[in-house]
């Protein structure tokens, strides 16, 4: 693809910004699920924080024609924070 040309990605950008807001949501699930051990809440506080944080860079880098690919480091602290939520939405049902 040549520099001066706009990509027609069709519904691919808003499907993808649906799923990555659906992942903060189902953080903030997680987040209520904990709400009565404090530990728990603020461990997943921090860590929606950090969803909270790739999601919106990402949400507002597939505005642009031309979206920046999800580089490694920003993969893998969204990956970590998807996995660590799983896991305290596992503590918080014992």
């Amino acid at each position: 693809m040549s520099p001066g040309l706009v990509r027609d990605a069709g519904l691919q950008p808003e499907r993808t910004r649906l799923a990555w807001r659906r992942t903060v949501l189902t953080g903030a699930v997680v987040v209520l699920l904990g709400a009565s051990r404090p530990l728990l809440v603020a461990a997943a506080v921090v860590t929606w924080l950090a969803l909270l944080r790739v999601a919106h860079w990402r949400i507002l880098s597939l505005a642009s024609p031309r979206p920046d690919r999800l580089h490694r480091p920003t993969a893998l602290l969204a990956a970590g924070a998807v996995l660590t939520m799983a896991l305290l939405g596992l503590l918080s049902l014992f």
